[in-house]
């Protein structure tokens, strides 16, 4: 192989690690103090050329991976074994299965809004909404997954259900907000819309997670 190409790979791999640095925390904090914004900084981007995306945020799908990766190490470095045998026990399982939980909630809540737009789905009227929605769905994943290792951590229920329930309030009402900002609906309306995509995506999380639990 040619040294001069690892050479560059590894530059470009190492100046993209420090970009995620720095990007990181700003995402984080524009997405948990202006989600509504953020979500329509996403929906501009998205048009834009792909290598003009998202330059000063993270890509969303990537911000929602890193979130999840990070939670991971804190579990690592806490000792807290969440799921310490069957298929989650292996690492990779575990952030697979996370990854894939905590995407189904950015999948439901976008085709919930195209539906109620009457939009044709397809991969592109799909990838808009999919990728604003990831944007939120990575402090919603960081919330509950705070409140499980609140609970491994004290051995008690109290901290880390709070935590959960103010991450699930939190992130219904962005989804409320969102809805009606989009569709120019009403509150009640806004909320039904939030309600049932959520428990769609929640629906099928804990058939995947009875599936995997089988394994």
């Amino acid at each position: 192989m040619d040294f001069m190409k690892i050479i560059k790979s590894l530059e470009l791999l190492l100046y993209e690690l420090m970009v995620w640095l720095v990007f990181y925390p700003l995402t984080l904090a524009r997405s948990v103090i202006h989600p509504l914004r953020l979500m329509v900084y996403s929906d501009d981007e998205i048009e834009q050329a792909e290598e003009d995306r998202y330059s000063d945020t993270l890509s969303p799908p990537i911000f929602l991976a890193i979130t999840l990766g990070l939670i991971h190490l804190v579990e690592l470095a806490g000792g807290w074994n969440i799921q310490s045998e069957g298929f989650l026990a292996d690492d990779r399982n575990l952030i697979a299965y996370r990854l894939v939980a905590f995407s189904l909630f950015p999948l439901m809540l976008s085709l919930r809004m195209l539906r109620s737009q009457g939009v044709v789905l397809d991969r592109k009227t799909l990838r808009e909404p999919f990728y604003a929605q990831c944007f939120i769905a990575a402090p919603f994943a960081l919330g509950v997954n705070s409140g499980v290792l609140a609970i491994a951590a004290t051995r008690t229920f109290t901290t880390g259900l709070a935590i959960m329930l103010l991450a699930v309030i939190w992130y219904l009402a962005v989804q409320t907000a969102w809805f009606r900002e989009e569709r120019d609906i009403s509150l009640v309306r806004a909320f039904g819309n939030a309600v049932r995509g959520f428990f769609e995506a929640l629906v099928i999380v804990v058939l995947l997670g009875v599936v995997v639990d089988a394994l």
